[in-house]
């Protein structure tokens, strides 16, 4: 008997709607986190496929944040939520290390089509040009 692992995510944002919005995509184990310190510390037991960072999370830590999740669980994507692609802040976190970033507002399809497309990508930076990742 073959067992099919779900590719597991970690939502990391202090607004619980967000992280709600997301954690319904079928096929993923999602785990919602508050903090980047219990994001790190939850995958020291269970190692995330992809990290769902918020720009809030990001600003509070700083951008340095993205290379320690990527030297601490370097198999993971990073994949961050920005508020506004004018602000230019998706692509400091693409220059830090990020694989892609999506702006608000989100829509559930591109939002799984973005999270379907790191998952199945090998291990190259997904950088997506502004006008399709803007929601709107």
């Amino acid at each position: 008997m073959t067992v099919i692992e779900s590719r597991r995510i970690f939502i990391i944002d202090d607004n619980e709607i967000l992280r709600g919005a997301i954690r319904f995509l079928d096929g993923y184990e999602s785990h919602e986190l508050e903090s980047a310190t219990g994001a790190l510390t939850k995958a020291k037991r269970t190692e995330p496929d992809l990290l769902v960072l918020a720009e809030g999370i990001i600003r509070i830590n700083g951008l340095d944040l993205i290379q320690e999740f990527q030297t601490r669980i370097p198999e993971a994507k990073i994949l961050v939520v920005i508020d506004q692609v004018s602000s230019g802040f998706g692509q400091l976190c693409i220059s830090a290390g990020a694989h892609a970033f999506l702006a608000k507002p989100l829509r559930a399809e591109l939002v799984r089509d973005k999270i379907n497309a790191l998952l199945s990508a090998k291990k190259k930076a997904v950088a997506t040009s502004p006008k399709v990742v803007n929601m709107r």
